[in-house]
């Protein structure tokens, strides 16, 4: 018995380590040209950021450059909106005017890295796309924001505001994809009031705190959208993880019976 228990956990491991990269294969395979090549400019996107973050100015340009060539080029899904397809299309173009520009700053030349790398990671990873990461620094700075507002410090209120705004507008391209229009039109509407009251010369309080939770409800609703588990999630037929988790399911059963079948066996043995 104990040796057929052994055998079972040596297939069933083995299984387990060959569901990942047979699922990789599998994938690539199976991918159509267009998925192929979006995967290429999403390698590419990559590179940029990598190039930014180290900041080499020339690999940078050279990677936006290829990518500004490349995505004229390519077959997008249908269904990609015209306001996604422009906020692609503009993040690109800015990145790459701003490199021709001699005097780019470090700080912009990761700005606009960033929100390019996000909005073309967005186009290829519909289920888990890279700008949902950001929900908990977005948050937190939310959270600063309110607490600034009751207590009515303009100065922090006004730092933090710009950080957050600027976090938004990096990553609103990548939501444009996957958020309803609707609901980035509230958040817009939100950021819009919150800093034309911070520049009246008596600023509403209350008002602004107001603003900022409809934003923070508008936030939630966008990052986190419909109640869904994580267990649903792994699950899902295209996710390694998921494969995993189901051959993990399988040794458990498997060693479940296995155990019970011996039980039983012992309670006869003894009856």
């Amino acid at each position: 018995m104990k040796k057929n228990i052994r055998f079972l956990l040596f297939f069933l491991v083995i299984g387990l380590l060959l569901s990942w990269p047979i699922h990789t294969l599998v994938t690539k395979l199976g991918r159509p040209a267009e998925v192929q090549q979006l995967a290429e400019l999403d390698e590419i996107a990559h590179r940029f950021l990598l190039a930014a973050k180290k900041g080499d100015v020339e690999d940078a340009q050279q990677q936006i450059l290829l990518l500004a060539e490349k995505f004229p080029k390519q077959k997008l899904p249908q269904t990609l909106r015209i306001e996604s397809l422009n906020a692609v299309t503009q993040s690109i173009l800015a990145a790459r005017n701003n490199l021709n520009s001699k005097s780019i700053s470090e700080q912009q030349l990761l700005w606009d890295a960033t929100r390019v790398r996000v909005v073309v990671d967005a186009l290829t990873h519909d289920h888990q796309p890279m700008w949902r990461g950001y929900y908990s620094s977005f948050s937190s700075q939310l959270h600063d924001l309110l607490l600034a507002a009751v207590e009515r410090d303009y100065a922090h209120f006004r730092e933090q505001f710009e950080e957050n705004s600027r976090l938004y507008l990096a990553i609103r391209p990548a939501m444009t994809i996957h958020v309803a229009e609707g609901q980035l039109k509230r958040m817009d509407a939100a950021y819009d009031a919150i800093s034309k009251e911070i520049r009246n010369s008596k600023i509403e309080w209350n008002q602004v705190r107001s603003y900022l939770r409809e934003l923070q409800a508008s936030t939630q609703t966008a990052f986190i959208g419909e109640d869904r588990s994580t267990l649903a999630s792994l699950i899902m037929s295209d996710s390694p993880a998921g494969m995993m988790l189901s051959v993990l399911t399988a040794v458990v059963m498997a060693l479940g019976y296995v155990a019970w079948k011996k039980y039983k066996g012992q309670f006869r043995t003894v009856s």
